[in-house]
């Protein structure tokens, strides 16, 4: 009996520890998350045309985007221009953390560069 009790005790404490372990992992994802739409954060936000290839990209700095309510859409303040922009459809987006922007491109198949060159329309995006 007491070899039963103890295995059983194992294996709750097991499955305690791996629901908080998830759970944790899940929270500071939600609080990231958060955090970011409410005070804002930087952004690689890349917008894709029908074939799946780039044409819009934004490099964002101390932004907050929010999910337009009952939509697949982003919106955020231009800076630049004090426009709210708006996008829904096939677009990716990827939150800087750790002031890494390299890998935020890498995330969505870019480099900084191929951003700027994207946004001032230097690349043909059919190509």
């Amino acid at each position: 009996m007491k070899t039963q009790t103890k295995s059983l005790a194992r294996r709750i404490g097991t499955y305690l520890f791996c629901l908080l372990f998830v759970s944790c992992a899940g929270m500071e994802r939600g609080c990231s998350s958060c955090s970011a739409e409410n005070f804002g954060a930087d952004w690689v936000v890349v917008q894709m045309d029908n074939n799946g290839r780039p044409y819009r990209c934004w490099e964002l700095h101390g932004v907050s985007i929010s999910n337009e309510d009952k939509s697949d859409g982003i919106y955020w303040k231009s800076d630049r221009s004090g426009n709210l922009v708006h996008i829904s459809g096939n677009y990716n987006r990827v939150q800087i953390v750790g002031g890494n922007w390299d890998d935020a491109f890498a995330e969505v198949g870019l480099t900084p560069q191929s951003c700027r060159q994207i946004r001032t329309r230097t690349v043909d995006p059919a190509k």
